[in-house]
């Protein structure tokens, strides 16, 4: 019996590498939502043992570099070998004092700043998120009126499903999630996942909940998804990046 299971499950080999091909040692590599975290050796290389099969989400992350969230298929007994390059992060410079200039967003946080003063969806930014003090994504994302929270079981327990109240009829729930898109990009939480596994709030900088397809900005109407019961947009730390305003500069007292 214990033979079986092992069999079943799966390996997950790779190369971590950055943009110019050199490889990276000292990455950190787990699957999102489980403990065990590996470190690429000398030459990029690392391995993922006792895998459990299906949809996942590979992690990689390296101080100075961008994390990297790689969606895998992983089928049982496999073992699956998957390249990872990861992006330079920019690294922060002294703050130079200068007077009447306006604070600088990174540009995530520019086109959240745009579309929270001109769209109808919630917001939440840093701040806003830390005074919340949540555990998990969901603790924030039942803050938003018309937002369900309904707790089901999953393979790694119990597990957090996101829906808006519209999908509630006279009938009883449908199943019609939300769909998400982490700093940009869709992230399709499928089967019985959750968010809370992929995302963890101290790495989110900000986040956006549209409610319906009225709602939804043209850039998260993903055509090939399904967006019809609301859009979750979550953006995340890249690096050392910020969305904190640098401290404001103390004039010397006037000497006359």
């Amino acid at each position: 019996m214990l033979l079986s299971l092992l069999q079943a499950l799966g390996t997950v080999t790779g190369t971590v590498t950055g943009e110019n091909a050199t490889p990276l040692p000292q990455a950190r590599i787990r699957i999102a939502g489980t403990d065990p975290t590996v470190l690429s050796g000398k030459d990029g290389q690392f391995q993922l043992g006792s895998v459990t099969p299906g949809h996942l989400v590979l992690e990689v992350r390296l101080l100075g570099y961008v994390a990297a969230l790689r969606a895998l298929d992983v089928g049982a007994g496999e073992t699956l070998h998957v390249n990872v390059v990861l992006a330079s992060a920019p690294i922060p410079l002294k703050a130079v004092e200068v007077e009447a200039e306006p604070v600088r967003l990174v540009p995530a946080m520019r086109a959240f700043q745009e579309r929270r003063a001109h769209g109808n969806g919630h917001y939440f930014n840093r701040q806003e998120i830390a005074r919340i003090q949540p555990r998990v994504i969901t603790d924030v994302l039942r803050r938003v009126p018309g937002v369900q929270i309904q707790p089901v079981s999953g393979a790694f327990g119990p597990n957090d499903m996101v829906r808006m109240d519209r999908t509630t009829g006279v009938m009883g729930g449908r199943p019609c999630p939300v769909l998400f898109y982490v700093n940009g990009t869709p992230f399709p939480v499928t089967g019985d996942l959750s968010i809370n596994q992929y995302v963890v709030p101290e790495d989110v900088i900000a986040i956006e909940v549209y409610a319906g397809m009225s709602q939804i900005p043209p850039e998260f109407q993903a055509n090939l998804l399904n967006a019809r019961c609301g859009v979750i947009a979550i953006w995340t730390r890249e690096g050392n990046e910020d969305d904190k305003p640098p401290p404001t500069a103390q004039k010397p007292p006037d000497a006359s």
